[in-house]
């Protein structure tokens, strides 16, 4: 028997779409969003991606910067030609170049793709909820404990709550009968027509398409149901 088995896939992957070269403007602006979402930045693994960047970055302190808060950088896309010696001694892997700002379309702070409907935990065996290929949406029949991960390729119904500290990704919309109190994010391969609904919403984070709202509180929505969409590439979030 084989000591281990290879199997080829993507996880979901935090990208920081970097939009300067102020280290001090970053380490402002992360310390600000994890202070608002403390839990989601713990070991969280993240790229970096330069096509924004006319000029060079200070890679080495910019990977410093990400683990003082407790990020962990993994690689870099986009790399400046500065950076290929860097990359080697910083044991960060090179995800090659992806769209410039001239050939972008939107920009996508959160990337996530997924290749199959997965629910994990990281002191648990994985669970498969495989479903046929002609099949677009996952219903899911449990609530979402915290610290786990639940993703579909296609739409994903829930009936149950998503707890703190858990999150559901989806290539469709994301339908939740119960309160949203972790991380949805929707439309993670850039479906922008697709929604999040729950019952109530006192989430951490939503996105659609890689639009993202952190939430210090979201007690306006709480109790409610509520419908986040987006309208002309923002976020909108209503109560139905």
């Amino acid at each position: 028997m084989a000591a281990f088995n290879l199997k080829a896939g993507l996880n979901p992957i935090t990208t920081l779409l970097l939009q300067t070269t102020n280290l001090d403007e970053i380490q402002q602006e992360l310390k600000a969003k994890i202070e608002q979402a403390p839990n989601m930045f713990i070991r969280l693994p993240c790229i970096f991606d330069f096509a924004e960047l006319n000029e060079s970055i200070d890679l080495p302190s910019l990977y410093l910067v990400c683990h003082e808060f407790g990020m962990l950088p993994i690689g870099v896309k986009n790399a400046q030609v500065d950076h290929y010696e860097l990359l080697e001694q910083l044991e960060l892997a090179d995800f090659g170049k992806g769209k410039n700002k001239q050939n972008r379309v939107t920009a996508t702070p959160i990337e996530a793709s997924i290749e199959e409907s997965t629910i994990t935990e990281a002191s648990e065996p994985i669970i498969n909820f495989a479903e046929p290929a002609a099949v677009k949406t996952t219903v899911h029949k449990f609530p979402i404990r915290s610290g786990q991960q639940l993703t579909a390729e296609g739409d994903l119904i829930i009936f149950g709550l998503v707890s703190t500290g858990a999150e559901v990704l989806a290539g469709g919309s994301i339908h939740i009968y119960g309160p949203l109190r972790g991380r949805a994010l929707a439309g993670i391969k850039g479906n922008t027509n697709a929604t999040i609904s729950c019952q109530s919403l006192e989430a951490e984070l939503v996105a659609i398409a890689g639009e993202y709202k952190l939430f210090e509180n979201s007690e306006l929505h709480s109790n409610q149901a509520t419908l986040v969409q987006l309208d002309n590439g923002r976020l909108n979030i209503e109560s139905v």
